[in-house]
Formats: C-alpha cells, structure tokens, sequence
C-alpha cells in the first residue's frame, strides 16, 4: 500500500521517553538528565525506565517529554571530539594533583591551600576555554531540541519541572 504515513503512524526515532520510541539507543542524546544539554548513551533505555522508576512523580512526564536523539544535530558530532579532549586534559591535571596530594596528607591541612590554588589556576583557563568552545555548539543543539521540543523545559541550565502537589515555591529575595 502506498498512502502516505497519518501523523499516528509515523514511527517515533526522535524522543525515547515517548510511546513507541524504535530510534538508536546509543549515541547522542539531548536532555537525559535535568542539568545537562547533551551527553552520550549506551543505552538510552536504561535511562527511560529509571525516570519511570526513581525520580519524583512531577519530574517524570517533563523528563521523558524532553529526551531527544540528536543523531542529525551537527553541533553534537562536533561535541564529542572536544568532550574527549577536554576530559583526557582533565584526567591528567586531575591525576597530577592527585600524585602531589599523597604526600602531602600528614600535614595535608597546611599544603592544602597552595595546592588547591595551584589546581584552580590550572583548571580555571582549561575549564573557560572548553566553555568558550562548547558555548556555540550548545547555542546550535538547543537550536535543534527546539525544532523538535517547541515547548522544551530547558531554562539553559536545567530543565524545569512543574512543583509537587503542596511543594512551595522557592524563596528569592
């Protein structure tokens, strides 16, 4: 039969935390987790049914609306070059401090604070050029969420949630 698909037909191979997800379940994905744009999978699965499982009741709809392959976003492939990079410098530095860290736990009270500033003035310009680097990429894949999640609860930060029946709202001054 050659009729065109209705849109209840349409096979979903976008939004895994949607009925009738068959997309990848491996690769990149937007929104998995309620702080972070864009990561990697393994399995997005797993993700979806520990949403449905663990997370609070007015969390979970939004969560599983806003979850998104990003398969044809361009600015995501770009991404995991500079993940790599970024974290492969971030392990070294990491592991580096942790090697001057051990012997200096005896009297670790007294090093501490020269080592830490140490480490801050290391990571502080690793940590602002991989944000300056990812800020255009982020910009783009937000773009993309967007054409496909119109209504998309991402504030740029995280996504956000309806309250809790009875939750109160946050104090700000």
């Amino acid at each position: 039969m050659n009729r065109k698909q209705s849109k209840h037909e349409r096979r979903n191979t976008m939004f895994p935390g949607r009925a009738n997800y068959v997309g990848p379940r491996t690769g990149a994905f937007g929104l998995l987790h309620h702080d972070q744009l864009y990561e990697t999978s393994h399995d997005v699965m797993e993700r979806v049914a520990y949403v449905k499982r663990k997370k609070p009741e007015n969390e979970i709809a939004t969560r599983l609306h806003n979850m998104i392959y990003l398969g044809d976003c361009s600015a995501a492939a770009k991404f995991a070059p500079l993940y790599t990079d970024y974290w492969a410098k971030r392990d070294a530095l990491e592991a580096d401090y942790q090697a001057k860290f051990a012997p200096l736990y005896p009297d670790y009270w007294a090093k501490r604070d020269a080592l830490e500033a140490d480490y801050q003035a290391k990571f502080a310009p690793l940590d602002a050029d991989y944000r300056a680097k990812f800020a255009p990429l982020e910009a783009k894949i937000m773009a993309y969420i967007k054409l496909y999640i119109s209504d998309c609860a991402w504030n740029g930060k995280e996504l956000v949630f309806a309250r809790a029946e009875g939750e109160i709202a946050p104090w700000t001054p």
